[in-house]
């Protein structure tokens, strides 16, 4: 079971479309910040927004509806 500390992310690629969540993420009242994935694609670094895993049905929709594209979810992020 997931507990409310806990942090998840959302990997999505770009700086800019990681801040074009984060932007969304907002105007629905979600915390979130942008961060820069441990991994890497050949194109260079990974970009995502972390926010609290008990918001992730709330993200997941947030960020459907705003038709950005997540590469991979990642739960229990490392502080």
């Amino acid at each position: 079971m997931k507990e409310k500390n806990d942090e998840c992310s959302a990997e999505i690629g770009s700086v800019t479309q990681a801040m074009k969540a984060q932007d969304f993420l907002s105007a629905a009242a979600i915390p979130s910040k942008v961060i820069k994935s441990r991994s890497s694609s050949r194109h260079g670094c990974i970009y995502g927004v972390a926010y609290s895993c008990s918001q992730e049905n709330n993200v997941r929709a947030v960020l459907a509806n705003a038709r950005i594209s997540v590469k991979h979810w990642n739960q229990n992020l490392p502080l």
